[in-house]
């Protein structure tokens, strides 16, 4: 038996905002879906073996871009005594990314699908937080892999910054 540590630089993004957690959670699945509603999906076996997860649209196949995988109710938070508010841990992927990642650096299976936390605040806002799977993959020190991670933070940070700043 083996055992070593690998010290990783995380970069978490936390983003505030003044929506409720319902309408976060609602802008959120309408984007990527979820296991429960937001658009039929299947997967879909290329000729290289490989499963790619896509969604139907116009009951075309249509590879997909950021799909829900999963979501975990922590049920609410307790910051000493007091009830802080709801939490919401969702479960997102890019399949193509994803795979890329994990062929290259098997490693970064650790890391995707990536998650997103999604917190109710005291003052009835919403905190959102999201750990960079590029800082994740950073100490491989593998370009194409870290090259593919920005490119999947981008799109959820993409998503997370535009739920935030919408008008609630």
């Amino acid at each position: 038996m083996s055992e070593y540590v690998l010290r990783i630089p995380l970069e978490r993004h936390v983003l505030n905002t003044r929506r409720s957690f319902t309408a976060v959670i609602e802008d959120i699945s309408d984007a990527i879906g979820s296991s429960e509603a937001g658009g039929e999906r299947h997967h879909l076996t290329t000729s290289a073996g490989r499963r790619l997860l896509v969604r139907r649209v116009n009951g075309t196949p249509a590879p997909a871009s950021l799909v829900g995988i999963g979501e975990l109710d922590i049920d609410r938070a307790w910051v000493g005594e007091q009830e802080a508010g709801r939490l919401l841990r969702l479960l997102v992927d890019m399949p193509a990314a994803s795979g890329d990642l994990v062929r290259f650096l098997p490693d970064a299976g650790a890391s995707c699908p990536a998650a997103i936390l999604v917190q109710q605040t005291a003052d009835d806002g919403t905190r959102l937080i999201y750990d960079s799977v590029a800082s994740a993959v950073s100490v491989y020190q593998d370009e194409h892999s870290l090259a593919v991670a920005r490119g999947l933070d981008a799109e959820v940070l993409a998503l997370l910054r535009r739920i935030a700043a919408r008008d609630g």
